[in-house]
């Protein structure tokens, strides 16, 4: 049995064995130009604008098959119930209540759809999987279902106004094109960061103060229409904007924190 030296002169052996037969590594200014000199990955020219059209709409189209069916019908009946109300205040209310009871309801249309559509059931999990990343997906989700309520909203906008009532087709679809982005940016955050209902809950509270105030005095609480005495149209569809940007920008964390949760 080999003692405790043998065994020490073995293993010096085999390290300078190895130390003489082992490649030798280049230094590391060599490795350093050759990565300088190889070309980036990341250089790429950039897309053509109809190339980025494409994509855009592909993506648009993949959204509406995961996009829950229900979606359409629920954005065709709120607009319908709208412009329903609208008729009936028009006979003996005043353009402005017209107006605001309108809105109201499509923007509670809003509120549900894009709910609906964030909905973290069934295929929302592989968003976190998408080679374009969460960001996008919701984005373009978000996208497609307000597609889906303006035009909706568009229709009953000119319903409203051809019956005479809410003061013309401008105004009619003003009262809730303007406050939409930010009830469906809000909706969305609240959605992704928590669960889909407390946004749903979340849209219908706040749906009161962006909602505009009629001219005539009805008794509501004076909390209706405050977005309008406090921010400018502009002012509001940048705020909405930025809302759903934010909402789209923190949907990576947010989703992967919810994963987690239910893991």
């Amino acid at each position: 049995m080999p003692d405790r030296h043998e065994d020490r002169n073995l293993r010096d052996a085999l390290r300078v064995w190895d130390a003489e037969r082992r490649p030798q590594a280049p230094p590391f200014t060599a490795v350093l130009r050759r990565i300088a000199a190889a070309p980036s990955p990341l250089d790429r020219p950039r897309w053509p604008v109809v190339h980025v059209l494409r994509l855009a709409m592909a993506l648009a189209r993949a959204q509406l098959r995961i996009v829950p069916w229900l979606v359409v019908p629920a954005a065709l009946l709120t607009a319908a119930l709208a412009a329903l109300a609208a008729r009936v205040l028009g006979v003996g209310q005043d353009s402005s209540v017209v107006v605001t009871a309108f809105s109201s309801l499509m923007l509670v249309g809003v509120a549900v759809t894009v709910t609906m559509a964030l909905s973290t059931a069934g295929p929302d999990a592989l968003s976190l999987s998408t080679p374009l990343g969460p960001p996008v997906v919701v984005m373009a989700r978000v996208t497609v279902v307000l597609g889906i309520d303006a035009s909706a909203g568009v229709l009953a906008s000119w319903a409203v106004a051809s019956w005479g009532a809410g003061g013309g087709f401008a105004a009619v679809l003003a009262g809730w094109a303007v406050p939409l982005a930010v009830v469906a940016g809000l909706v969305t955050c609240v959605a992704l960061w928590t669960t889909p209902w407390a946004g749903a809950v979340t849209g219908l509270l706040l749906v009161p103060f962006v909602s505009p105030r009629p001219e005539v005095e009805t008794g509501v609480a004076t909390v209706v229409g405050l977005l309008w005495e406090i921010a400018t149209p502009t002012a509001a569809v940048v705020l909405g904007a930025g809302l759903l940007a934010a909402a789209a920008a923190s949907s990576h964390r947010a989703l992967a924190s919810g994963a987690t949760a239910t893991a």
